[in-house]
């Protein structure tokens, strides 16, 4: 558990080339302030997990070679990079997890969602919602998050 989380909404309009595998993409532009953030808020900026769900078949050519969990029910493949590089897409697609190898925070996306959830300390949670290039707002660790529910994020 964190001190503090915060939602990351993605606006649509902007996402670079959506498709069907993945139609709720933050472009690069949305995420480049967040990594400015990220990298500031962690003592391992060059060593970042990254977890991207395996059930798309856009990422069957890494099938055997990619070490894979089971993250919440989930079969994730695993990656390992900079912090920087959570822009990078594999097979179009982008991670659903990532965090720093220090777990000072994590930021999580669902593949359904056109939004991120982050949690980290309560001064990395205020530095994402002061940015005004993206619309962030804290949120409670007991706040619903599911496809039918439509709580507002504040």
């Amino acid at each position: 558990m964190f001190d503090a989380y915060a939602r990351i909404l993605y606006t649509l309009s902007v996402a670079p080339h959506p498709t069907s595998e993945n139609p709720v993409a933050p472009s690069r532009d949305q995420l480049a302030s967040v990594l400015e953030v990220l990298t500031r808020n962690t003592t391992t900026p060059n060593d970042c997990w990254y977890a991207v769900w395996e059930g798309n078949t856009a990422l069957d050519d890494i099938r055997d070679a990619a070490p894979t969990a089971n993250i919440a029910g989930y079969q994730y493949f695993l990656l390992r990079g900079p912090v920087a590089r959570a822009t990078d897409t594999l097979g179009g697609l982008s991670p659903n997890l990532w965090w720093p190898a220090d777990h000072s925070w994590c930021m999580a996306q669902h593949f359904d969602f056109p939004s991120a959830y982050f949690g980290g300390t309560a001064d990395t949670v205020a530095d994402l919602v002061a940015l005004t290039d993206i619309e962030s707002r804290p949120v409670r660790i007991e706040q619903i998050v599911t496809a039918s529910h439509n709580e507002h994020n504040d």
